[in-house]
């Protein structure tokens, strides 16, 4: 399996952010995909690096309005005088009709959906080249490679066609599966992450062509907050096509193997050419995200499960935040998922 990685995600540090109005540092760190990278050498995986496709496959999934506040966001919030990282100080909650003349401040609050996913000086560097390496990948699969492993920072699964948020600013996944769709393929998505997948979801909602099915924590007083219900299931032209399995605060081995289980079978049942998976650690019972209590055991088992599918799967990197845990958890996933049928 090839993995693909670019060393600029390094670009992005958010430094604290305001989580339920309270100061933390960003769990995004750096150092985050080094613990990855040491999984993925550990493995003997071959790593390449990521190629740049430009602003076209971005464009795919996200408005020219967003990618250019993003692009200029920093720069502006400097020349405006404005201190720190792009962080918006009101959001626009009625999505009311673009304004190309709005200040800074308020488009800030219009993309980006809390405090906690600041705009900083290597922000949109990092963004782009991580959505870079999440096409290089799916090249790759288009090109005849069965797995390949896109090694996305920062993650992408909270970010929709025009707002970022959750620590998330462009859709590496939903770019991927766009870039997969355009080849011809029809194509599923299956989100791991422990938060739900609502940037993916709303990227989707009224498209039929492409399945998304993701597990969970509920999102009862869970990150997201308003997305992720079973009843979601897809737009007037797309119903069906959208699947959420959320699981019980700490749910645990049992409930989250049974969940990815019935999620996968779903995806298939779709008849795609190709599975992306949102792939996230964060579900551990040590990850400082608290919501699921799943061991490192069980994410070998799913890992075996994806692995097992007859399909080309593309891997997409989402959460995943114990660091003293982080590497050993993904080797665990990464036994399952390359070991030999």
């Amino acid at each position: 399996m090839k993995v693909v990685y670019s060393h600029l995600h390094r670009l992005h540090v958010p430094g604290d952010v305001v989580e339920n109005g309270v100061p933390r540092p960003s769990r995004d760190v750096p150092e985050r995909l080094d613990v990855l990278l040491r999984a993925v050498r550990q493995a003997g995986l071959e790593v390449v690096g990521a190629s740049d496709h430009g602003l076209e496959a971005l464009a795919t999934v996200h408005s020219t309005e967003y990618l250019s506040f993003l692009a200029c966001a920093h720069s502006e919030w400097q020349r405006d005088g404005l201190p720190g990282s792009v962080v918006p100080a009101a959001f626009e909650t009625r999505r009311e009709t673009y304004r190309v003349n709005w200040p800074l401040i308020a488009k800030a609050g219009f993309h980006l959906r809390d405090q906690i996913t600041p705009v900083d000086e290597g922000t949109w560097d990092a963004a782009y080249w991580a959505a870079q390496t999440a096409v290089t990948a799916a090249d790759l699969v288009v090109k005849g490679e069965r797995q390949v492993y896109a090694l996305c920072r920062p993650s992408g699964h909270h970010a929709g066609p025009d707002y970022g948020g959750g620590a998330t600013y462009l859709n590496n996944a939903a770019i991927a599966a766009r870039r997969l769709a355009a080849e011809g393929m029809r194509v599923a998505i299956v989100d791991l992450d422990v938060h739900h997948g609502n940037g993916t979801q709303d990227i989707f909602w009224n498209d039929a062509s492409i399945f998304f099915a993701s597990i969970h924590r509920s999102p009862a007083g869970y990150y997201p907050h308003f997305t992720g219900f079973r009843e979601e299931v897809g737009g007037m032209s797309a119903e069906g096509a959208n699947m959420n399995h959320p699981l019980d605060k700490d749910a645990g081995d049992k409930e989250y193997l049974v969940g990815v289980e019935g999620i996968l079978t779903a995806a298939l049942e779709h008849n795609p050419a190709a599975v992306v998976v949102s792939l996230g650690f964060d579900a551990l019972a040590s990850d400082p995200a608290k919501g699921l209590a799943v061991t490192e055991e069980t994410f070998e088992k799913v890992g075996r499960l994806i692995g097992d599918v007859s399909l080309p799967v593309l891997l997409v990197q989402e959460g995943g935040y114990d660091l003293k845990r982080l590497q050993h958890v993904a080797a665990r996933f990464l036994d399952g998922f390359c070991s030999p049928r």
